[in-house]
């Protein structure tokens, strides 16, 4: 016997959740969902000059996301683990522990990523199973029974082998470079020897990025940020502001004294990739991407991450297979 719901009760469903959360329905977001954990800017903390208190903000009502797809839990559970180090991030955990998330599949799966607290997966086109994945999962599922019915599953023909209809931005997944992920050892080799090797590629790159930051903002798994504090107009009070920030973006790596360390866009790109698919198998054992697709579909310059590191594994096979005297 499985939980099943059917789709016309999923709006009931979220509709009865409002009472105790606020419901948020992802699936047309264009930015990732870590902007529910990680906001584009937020306030740290508050100094009152006359008191001399620092003050934190109080906790919002618990939220609740629905709509996830497969990616996406699983980059927020690299965000996880990336908040987690070296520090953890007290501000996004704060956060993420008082959210309910439920992820949203086309797909038949048997395992999934431990981002999720539940997840509806279609059988047919009329209903959805609910898998539960959590103990949060399980008491929402025991709450609101009367949206579920337990019963046989029954799949229709279009659902064994479905397209994958899941994203929530309708970003088309990258599958080559998916593919590609599952050796990141061998992604962040090639990487790293284009970057001394194939320098031609980056300058081709540059030429066509205009360093506006928005495939960092778009991605699930970036995470730079700036501070800034802001003394209000009678002086007694600042408040301090974390927001967000991207590497490709000229002032991000400026320091004090006027000195840039990546002077050039050349450099800059060369960084985000760096980051993604160097720096982050070496640090997590995984590359910072999980080609859900978002970076290819809003760059406004249309470059396709997929396109050029395809062509940057071309070259270093060839690389690789080319006698050495």
């Amino acid at each position: 016997m499985a939980l099943i719901i059917e789709k016309t009760q999923i709006n009931n469903f979220l509709e009865d959740l409002k009472r105790k959360f606020e419901v948020f329905d992802i699936r047309k977001d264009t930015l990732p969902p870590k902007q529910y954990f990680f906001p584009p800017k937020e306030e740290i903390f508050s100094y009152n000059k006359k008191t001399k208190r620092v003050s934190v903000p109080k906790p919002k009502k618990k939220a609740l996301l629905f709509g996830l797809n497969l990616d996406d839990l699983e980059a927020m559970t690299q965000l996880d683990e990336v908040m987690r180090k070296p520090k953890t991030d007290n501000f996004y955990f704060q956060r993420k522990n008082r959210t309910l998330r439920i992820g949203l599949t086309d797909v038949s799966i048997k395992s999934a990523p431990p981002g999720g607290d539940l997840i509806f997966e279609k059988i047919n086109s009329r209903e959805y199973q609910v898998l539960v994945w959590t103990p949060q999962g399980k008491k929402i599922a025991r709450q609101y029974n009367k949206f579920f019915k337990k019963t046989c599953i029954e799949r229709s023909r279009s659902v064994k082998n479905p397209k994958i209809k899941n994203y929530p931005d309708e970003s088309r997944p990258m599958k080559k470079l998916k593919e590609l992920l599952l050796d990141s050892e061998f992604l962040a080799d090639a990487i790293s020897w284009s970057w001394k090797n194939d320098s031609k590629i980056w300058d081709e790159l540059a030429e066509i990025c205009l360093g506006c930051g928005i495939c960092s903002y778009v991605c699930p798994l970036c995470y730079c940020f700036s501070t800034e504090d802001r003394a209000k107009i009678d002086g007694k009070e600042c408040v301090r502001y974390r927001q967000w920030d991207a590497c490709t973006l000229p002032e991000f790596s400026k320091i004090s004294g006027g000195h840039n360390f990546h002077k050039t866009l050349k450099e800059r790109y060369y960084n985000w990739f760096h980051h993604k698919f160097v720096r982050g198998y070496k640090e997590y054992g995984k590359s910072l991407c999980v080609a859900c697709g978002r970076c290819q579909k809003y760059c406004p310059a249309g470059i396709n991450i997929e396109t050029w590191i395809v062509k940057i594994i071309k070259d270093y096979e060839k690389h690789l297979l080319t006698p050495r005297s």
